[in-house]
């Protein structure tokens, strides 16, 4: 063999006294894991994934909306490319759009939320190297398997699209991460399936010890992604192929398989030859995918207009594709071809430029949401009210609608840190219930402060039920006035202290604090943190 790195030998240890001796045998999967590991891409990066993910564990009842939310919104960029992905075509709801994070865990759940996250992530992560041409066209054909599978799962009339996207795009993690991290490996790889007809999986096996599908599992597995995600990376035997479609995990991991070797043809095949091909799949997985040769050639002549359109919600470069090369050439004109059939003529011609539009400017989506940082703050809460009040539509918790309230003001108003006190029944005391930003964990339901005590800034507020804004809490008239426990607990320079009253009874507060002194809030942007509270009290309202 060419390669000089066969990662399947013993690892040799150097003793003290400089002899070398055999360690015990270390596992092939172990081996390989922590050589990624030392990565100096991955720490951060995998960190997040697990922090994201670990809410799928067996203590998951324990985590909070809130604190899945202050998760995700600890990296400002990635909380908006999130809410971009839950707004496309691919989470598309009876919701409208959703432009909180707070309301994306309530709705979508903590599960579709983590495997989004861990979707995103990951091709946030490749994009660095898409220069590298086999991890572009990787991310482009598990992109395409995606959409492949979204589509065929809404065929057969299932409700885990959202799934069936994701997972198929992490069918071949294995492969991606080798690329990413392993590229001499993957070389040697290579040459073995190019020079001596070795399939992929057995040249993997002989040059990594293990095959591309072991090592995604099992980076899955160390990542704690969703038990569906990995179920799915599994490949299907041929007595699986023949036995009778299951539920849940067994549909995605049908749909995971069959999309990606649809992929795999396309990619391999000569166009004149593909029906064929087409036909023998849909026979192998007949047990597991209900849909004709038509509707999967429907289903695959859609395809270009959809990758160009939504490649831009994951980063994802298609420019110069081999694989998009490869696509059926006349699938749009035989789309367009059936509408004129349908509509027994023409079609009209502003619809013709809207098609014309899309396939021309991939970076359009239909339900793209433009993050917080390329809007101005007011929009930011404008959308959180909106946000609640949609929520508020049937049944709702007045925790979720408070959250959201809070996390519009953290994210529009870029606070250090925002709270939300809740009074306690016996009018004495205030216990900080959720929050987000720095330090928060140790805040959050671990905090909380007698009122009526010695008499303080904040005890002045809720006497009067006033609203405060301190632009600095080192300021002579004003340093007196602050408590022992707040520069003990938050000890920030400038903050905003917003009493919750209702019918004259303070039920709770908002806090937001800055770290630099200066005025923490313009004056003119004042009423918008009015009008959250507004709606809020409106909530409540509603409730009683």
């Amino acid at each position: 063999m060419e390669s000089n790195t066969n990662l399947s030998s013993d690892i040799q240890l150097r003793t003290e006294s400089g002899v070398e001796k055999e360690s015990k045998p270390i596992n092939a999967t172990d081996r390989l894991l922590t050589r990624i590991s030392r990565n100096k891409d991955l720490p951060s990066f995998s960190k997040c994934i697990i922090e994201i993910n670990r809410n799928l564990s067996s203590d998951s009842k324990q985590l909070s909306a809130s604190e899945l939310s202050n998760i995700i919104l600890k990296d400002y960029g990635f909380a908006t490319k999130l809410l971009k992905l839950v707004n496309s075509a691919y989470y598309s709801s009876s919701h409208g759009k959703i432009t909180t994070i707070t309301r994306a865990v309530v709705l979508l759940g903590f599960e579709k939320v983590s495997m989004a996250a861990a979707s995103l992530l990951l091709f946030e992560h490749l994009e660095s190297k898409y220069s590298v041409p086999e991890l572009k066209e990787g991310a482009v054909m598990a992109f395409w398997s995606g959409l492949i599978a979204k589509d065929v799962a809404k065929i057969m009339d299932l409700e885990e699209g959202e799934e069936a996207f994701i997972c198929a795009m992490l069918y071949n993690l294995g492969k991606q991460i080798v690329l990413f991290y392993l590229p001499k490996e993957y070389a040697d790889i290579s040459k073995l399936v190019l020079k001596k007809g070795t399939s992929e999986s057995e040249a993997s096996k002989s040059v990594l010890g293990i095959s591309f599908e072991e090592l995604g599992i099992a980076v899955a597995e160390k990542w704690n992604l969703p038990d569906k995600i990995v179920t799915s990376m599994k490949r299907l035997s041929r007595d699986e192929l023949q036995s009778r479609n299951g539920k849940d995990n067994n549909a995605l991991q049908g749909l995971s398989n069959f999309s990606n070797e649809l992929c795999d043809i396309i990619n391999a095949t000569d166009e004149s030859k593909r029906e064929a091909s087409f036909s023998a799949l849909l026979q192998n997985y007949k047990k597991h995918i209900s849909i004709s040769k038509k509707e999967l050639s429907g289903v695959i002549d859609a395809s270009m207009e959809k990758v160009k359109r939504h490649a831009g919600v994951l980063s994802i470069k298609i420019d110069n594709s081999r694989f998009l090369s490869h696509l059926p050439a006349n699938g749009q004109k035989r789309q367009l071809d059936q509408q004129r059939q349908q509509q027994g003529g023409d079609l009209e011609l502003d619809t013709k430029k809207a098609i014309a539009q899309s396939l021309a400017n991939p970076e359009i989506s239909d339900m793209g949401l433009s993050g917080t940082e390329e809007t101005d703050r007011v929009d930011a809460i404008i959308s959180g009210i909106q946000d609640m009040s949609a929520a508020m539509i049937g049944k709702y918790d007045i925790n979720d609608i408070a959250l959201i309230a809070l996390e519009s003001m953290y994210r529009g108003f870029g606070f250090n840190r925002a709270v939300f006190f809740l009074m306690h029944e016996n009018k004495k005391k205030l216990a900080a219930r959720c929050g987000f930003g720095r330090d928060i964990e140790h805040i959050v339901n671990r905090f909380s402060f007698e009122i009526g005590g010695t008499p303080c800034i904040f005890d002045i507020a809720l006497a009067k039920q006033k609203d405060i804004i301190i632009p600095d809490t080192g300021a002579v008239h004003i340093h007196k006035l602050i408590p022992q426990w707040f520069r003990q607990r938050f000890n920030t320079p400038a903050f905003i202290f917003l009493p919750i009253t209702y019918e004259k009874t303070c039920i709770g507060a908002f806090y937001a604090d800055r770290e630099k002194p200066g005025s923490p809030l313009p004056e003119e942007q004042y009423k918008y943190l009015n009008m959250l509270r507004n709606q809020l009290l409106l909530a409540i309202k509603h409730l009683i």
